[in-house]
């Protein structure tokens, strides 16, 4: 399926679920992302760049188990997203297959594989363990009959018809050779079933515990120390459709921000195909109600009061965090008094995040007199500039990845709108400086119109 009829199976979902007011500023914004993204190609390595990579030796190179859960797959898909692994140049992986498909012809998917690819990986079906899972149980209890039989350092999840970039492996080699690094994502995009066609890209931020509470942002491509993924007890078939949030969720609770690495470079290509979560989110409903669950188990374990609620962007979650029992004067509240809070309660809501503890900052969104996004947060450029999140945007739209809609870690608040925990400042003025440890959180539903002079 072509991405614009995507997008307008998309629309009828959206405008079912939100009305017609929603759907026209949706639409809206649609179109200026799709005017955004015509330019969008994919950019791959030269063969210059792959052979130097294929004949690089790292002085510590690490071990990859890529899990490759399989059912019913098209065989023709199987066979791409498997020629994507033997690809790879850097060749210190295996690839774990786990079929619980009906009958066997997947594997003749990857014996043909083995058998194409044997004048040039003479090691290749070493490198291949094919496992057939005699009871379909789901898609967590088959992947972890993979994950059991990985042997690696590190384990990465590739869904069974998407496509992994030929220098996958060798960026997150790279990145992490030297480090002691727990958890490494990667952008991603989508491509249309045929192949002909990338859409969507994700550019991700660097870790960010509060958005990965709204979505799953990190999606593909996830790679994880085995042993930590073996520690929390692998993936629950109770959140199946969300198991991969489940699991990053659980991997990353205990982390520190250091020990997990965003890699900035598309190397993830995501299958669009009919009845697929990529295509129609509205195909697995399930799947978001787990990821729900998900969420409200990690808040839990965290000790976190916070109701998870759907947001009108199907698959993503807003937080509503209960009365927070700490000394309101423990607190500076800065609102400006040329800012009218479109709720009363903006600013106890605001409060209310502070329950947090690594939260010393909490920002709002600022609408300005022409109707647009004055402010969503401030991002920090590699000057140290702030730069305000969304300027310019309608209030009406949600921004790229509906990020302007989703509570996130953010640089910097706005000096006009902002709640502060004192013994959380080491610097007030001109602008704040934080203790190590605390962050600014941008509170999307604190919304304050900037009055007419």
């Amino acid at each position: 399926m072509s991405s614009k009829r995507y997008y307008i199976k998309r629309a009828i979902g959206y405008f079912s679920r939100n009305g017609f007011r929603r759907t026209l500023y949706k639409s809206l914004e649609r179109l200026a992302v799709d005017r955004s993204e015509r330019s969008y190609t994919v950019i791959t390595a030269d063969e210059e760049t792959l052979r130097a990579q294929r004949e690089h030796r790292f002085a510590n190179p690490r071990s990859f188990s890529i899990l490759v859960p399989v059912y019913e797959t098209d065989p023709r898909l199987l066979r791409l997203t498997l020629d994507s692994v033997a690809g790879q140049t850097y060749g210190n992986w295996e690839l774990i297959i786990a079929d619980a498909s009906a009958d066997g012809s997947r594997q003749d998917v990857v014996n043909d594989l083995i058998a194409d690819h044997k004048a040039d990986d003479a090691g290749l079906s070493a490198k291949i363990r094919y496992i057939r899972v005699k009871e379909n149980k789901g898609i967590s209890a088959n992947t972890n009959v993979a994950l059991a039989e990985a042997s690696a350092d590190y384990i990465a999840l590739l869904d069974h018809d998407d496509i992994l970039e030929k220098t996958a492996l060798f960026d997150i080699m790279s990145a992490i050779e030297n480090r002691d690094i727990k958890v490494v994502y990667t952008d991603e995009d989508k491509v249309s079933e045929d192949g002909s066609s990338y859409f969507d890209v994700n550019r991700k931020p660097d870790f960010d515990p509060v958005l990965l509470c709204t979505n799953n942002y990190i999606c593909h491509f996830f790679v994880a120390d085995t042993a930590l993924v073996r520690s929390v007890g692998g993936f629950r078939s109770e959140y199946d459709g969300a198991q991969d949030h489940d699991l990053v969720l659980r991997c990353t609770k205990d982390l520190d921000r250091e020990e997990i690495i965003h890699i900035p470079k598309v190397l993830y290509h995501w299958r669009s195909l009919k009845g697929s979560t990529a295509q129609d989110p509205s195909s697995k409903l399930y799947a978001y109600d787990a990821g729900k669950r998900a969420v409200e188990d990690y808040l839990n374990r965290c000790g976190i009061r916070a109701k998870v609620k759907d947001s009108p962007h199907m698959g993503f979650f807003e937080l509503e965090y209960d009365r927070f029992e700490g000394g309101r004067d423990a607190f500076l509240i800065k609102i400006s008094p040329d800012l009218a809070p479109l709720d009363p309660q903006n600013t106890e809501k605001m409060i209310n995040v502070m329950q947090l503890p690594f939260v010393g900052v909490v920002t709002g969104k600022i609408i300005g007199t022409d109707n647009k996004v004055e402010s969503a947060g401030y991002d920090i450029d590699d000057r140290g500039n702030k730069i305000a999140s969304f300027s310019g945007l309608g209030r009406h739209f949600s921004g790229y990845m509906h990020r302007a809609d989703l509570d996130r870690l953010t640089g910097a608040a706005s000096p006009d709108c902002m709640v502060v925990r004192k013994d959380a400042v080491l610097q007030y003025d001109p602008d704040i400086k934080l203790r190590q440890g605390y962050y600014v959180y941008y509170y999307p539903r604190a919304v304050f119109r900037r009055k007419k002079k």
